[in-house]
C-alpha cells in the first residue's frame, strides 16, 4: 500500500515502457484507437475476482487484500486538478485521490494517425484536430524529475482551445493494455504530475473494445507495478481486530485506520453511542470542506460477515454527520445488518453512516430503521437517509433498507437509501418505508433525495414506500427526487444513466404549490434564476436517462402516474 500512497509513477502508471518511435514527427500507429475511461471499468464487479486473485499474490491476509482491492480501484477516481487539487491536498495529505478520468465532457477519444477527435456522452462530436510531434516534457513529482517523459503534440488550429495540446506517456494498448495522456490549452506544466494547471490528473484509457484478456492482463499489470514483493504482508503479521462485543465495537475510535471484522451480533440496548470518527469541516473553500480530515474520520474497513447490530439509539438534536459511522473516507463497510436503529440529527444523519466520502458502501441491510430531523440553522441542505445520509464520490451497492424517516420544514435531499449523494451511484439497492417532510422542502426520493452527478443508478428498486410532503415542495421521485449533471465538465457527470430500476406500490402525497414529483426522477436540477449562481450551465435542468425502468401502481395525489 505504500506505493499506492507515495509513488506517482504507481498512481496512475502501470508501466514506463519506452515505444520505439514516439518522438518522431507524426503519432505513432501504436496509439491509434478509441478510447473510454480506464478506472470505471477496472471497478466493475465482474472483475473483482480477477483483481482479489492477483492482490492475493503479494497481500495474504483476506481482509488486508480486499482493501487493497478498495484503494486501488477508488483512489483515481478523484474529480480535482490543477490548483484546487493542489490545495486540498495540501491541507491534507492523507486525503489525496488521484483524477485518471477523461476531463471536459469527453466520453471517448479517438487517434487516427496524427487526428484527434473526442465525443461527449450522448455522441456529439466536441473537437477534431491533426496534431504534429511537438517536444518531450520531462515529468515531475513534487519538483523533482520523475524519470519519465511525456510526449508532447500540438495542432496548428487556432481554434483548439483546451484540445491544443496533448501529452503522451509511453504506455501503448500493445504493450499495457491501456494508454495515459492529458490535454489542455497550455504547454506549460504539461509534464509536472503535482504542479501547476494539470496537477493530480492523467487521463487513463483503454480501447472501447477491449477484451475481457485484455482487461485482466492490464490488471494484473497495475497489481503488480503497485504492489510488488516489498508490499507483501504475512497473514501472522496482518492487522485485522475481531469485534465481539459493544465495547470493541466503541473503540474502532481508537484506531480509526484499522481493519475490523465482526464475529458475533452485538446487542446496544442501553447503551450511549458515541459515533465512530468525526466529521470537522475545516478549508475556506466549499470544496474543501466537503473533504474531511482523514485524522478524524473512519478509513479503515469494517465487514460484519453478516452479523447483526440491534438497538442503536443516537439523540443528538444539533448533531451533524451522525449514525453509527458519523464519517468515513476512503472506507470499505459492509455486509452487516443494522435492526431497530432509531437515530436523530440536524444534517447528515442516517442510521448507519452519515457521511460517506470516497467510500465503498455495499451490503448493508437495515431493519426497522428510523431517522429524525431535528431543524436548525444548519438544516436547509438536510441530507437524511438510512443507510447513508451524504455521500460524495461514494459507490452504495447490494444494500436494503426498510425504515421511516421524517423531517421538518425547509430541508431537502432525503431518501431511505441515502439522502444527498453527489457523485454516488447505487446499484441494486432495495428500499421500503416512509418520508414524512415539511413545507418547502425539496429532493425526496424512495432510494436517494438527490444523485447530483452521478453515474448510475442501476437496478434498485423502490416498493412500498410512501413520500408525504407538505406545501410549495418539488422534485419528488419513485427512485430519486433529482438526478443528473451539466454539461460543463467541472460540474460533474454529465449525464446520470438510470437503469433497470422499479418503482412498485409507491404512493407520494403532496400539499399545494408542489411540483416536479414523477413515478421515477422527479426531474433534473433546475429552479428559476439558478444560472445567477452557477453560470450559463444552470439555466438547464440537469441530464438523465431512463433505460429499461417501470413504475407499477405509483400514484401522486390519488391519481395513477404515467
Amino acid at each position: 500500500m505504500k506505493k499506492i500512497l507515495s509513488l506517482v509513477l504507481a498512481l496512475c502508471m502501470c508501466a514506463m515502457l519506452t515505444v520505439a518511435g514516439l518522438a518522431e514527427s507524426r503519432m505513432p500507429e501504436e496509439l491509434n484507437g478509441t478510447y473510454i475511461d480506464l478506472f470505471p471499468e477496472f471497478a466493475k464487479e465482474e472483475y473483482k475476482d480477477c483483481w482479489m486473485e492477483n492482490i492475493g499474490k503479494f497481500i495474504t491476509d483476506a481482509e488486508a487484500a480486499e482493501g487493497t482491492y478498495t484503494a486501488m480501484t477508488l483512489g483515481f477516481m478523484g474529480t480535482l486538478k490543477g490548483q484546487a487539487a493542489i490545495d486540498a491536498y495540501a491541507a491534507d495529505p492523507a486525503a489525496t485521490v488521484f483524477n485518471c478520468s477523461l476531463e471536459n465532457g469527453l466520453k471517448k477519444v479517438t487517434v487516427n494517425n496524427g487526428e484527434i477527435s473526442g465525443t461527449d456522452a450522448e455522441g456529439k462530436e466536441v473537437f477534431r484536430h491533426t496534431y504534429r510531434f511537438l517536444e518531450d516534457a520531462a515529468m515531475t513529482y513534487m519538483g523533482m524529475d520523475a524519470g519519465a517523459q511525456m510526449h508532447v503534440y500540438v495542432t496548428d488550429d487556432a481554434d483548439a482551445g483546451d484540445y491544443t495540446y496533448f501529452a503522451f506517456a509511453d504506455d501503448t494498448i500493445a504493450d499495457t493494455y491501456h494508454v495515459e495522456f492529458r490535454y489542455g490549452a497550455d504547454r506549460e506544466g504539461i509534464g509536472d504530475f503535482t504542479d501547476g494547471a494539470y496537477a493530480y490528473w492523467l487521463a487513463g484509457a483503454i480501447n472501447e473494445d477491449y477484451t475481457k484478456e485484455q482487461m485482466e492482463a492490464c490488471i494484473a499489470l497495475f497489481v503488480g507495478e503497485n504492489l510488488g514483493e516489498e508490499d507483501e504482508v504475512p497473514a501472522e503479521s496482518a492487522q485485522v481486530t475481531e469485534i465481539s462485543t459493544a465495547e470493541e465495537l466503541a473503540a474502532i475510535n481508537d484506531n480509526l485506520a484499522g481493519s475490523y471484522v465482526l464475529t458475533a451480533d452485538i446487542d446496544l440496548e442501553g447503551k450511549e453511542w458515541k459515533p465512530i470518527g468525526t466529521f470537522i469541516p475545516t478549508g475556506e473553500t466549499e470544496e474543501e470542506q466537503v473533504v474531511p480530515p482523514s485524522e478524524y474520520a473512519f478509513t479503515g474497513s469494517f465487514n460484519g460477515q453478516g452479523h447483526k447490530i440491534s438497538n442503536l439509539v443516537i439523540n443528538q438534536p444539533e448533531g451533524f454527520a451522525v449514525g453509527l459511522f458519523s464519517v468515513t473516507s476512503g472506507a470499505d463497510i459492509g455486509n452487516f445488518t443494522l435492526e431497530n436503529a432509531d437515530v436523530t440529527g440536524t444534517t447528515m444523519a442516517a442510521d448507519a453512516i452519515g457521511y460517506a466520502y470516497m467510500s465503498n458502501v455495499h451490503d448493508i441491510t437495515i431493519v426497522n430503521g428510523k431517522v429524525t430531523a431535528n431543524m436548525t440553522e444548519l438544516s436547509a441542505e438536510g441530507m437524511y437517509g438510512s443507510v447513508a445520509g451524504a455521500c460524495m464520490g461514494s459507490t452504495i451497492s447490494g444494500c436494503t433498507a426498510q425504515a421511516d424517516i421524517s423531517v421538518g420544514d425547509n430541508t431537502g435531499n432525503i431518501g431511505i437509501i441515502g439522502g444527498g449523494l453527489q457523485l454516488t451511484s447505487v446499484v441494486d439497492c432495495k428500499a421500503e418505508g416512509t418520508i414524512t417532510a415539511g413545507n418547502n422542502c425539496y429532493g425526496l426520493g424512495g432510494i436517494s433525495g438527490c444523485g447530483f452527478g452521478a453515474e448510475q443508478f442501476t437496478n434498485d428498486v423502490a416498493e412500498n414506500v410512501v413520500i408525504t410532503a407538505g406545501d410549495n415542495c418539488f422534485w419528488i421521485g419513485g427512485i430519486t427526487g433529482y438526478a443528473g449533471g451539466y454539461e460543463d465538465p467541472e460540474l460533474g457527470t454529465p449525464v446520470t444513466s438510470v437503469t433497470g430500476c422499479k418503482a412498485s406500490n409507491v404512493v407520494i402525497i403532496t400539499g399545494i404549490n408542489s411540483d416536479g414529483a414523477s413515478a421515477l426522477v422527479g426531474a433534473g436540477f433546475y429552479r428559476e434564476g439558478m444560472e445567477e449562481e452557477i453560470g450559463p450551465a444552470g439555466a438547464a435542468p440537469t441530464l438523465f436517462t431512463l433505460n429499461d425502468c417501470t413504475a407499477e401502481s405509483v400514484t401522486i395525489n390519488g391519481a395513477a402516474a404515467q
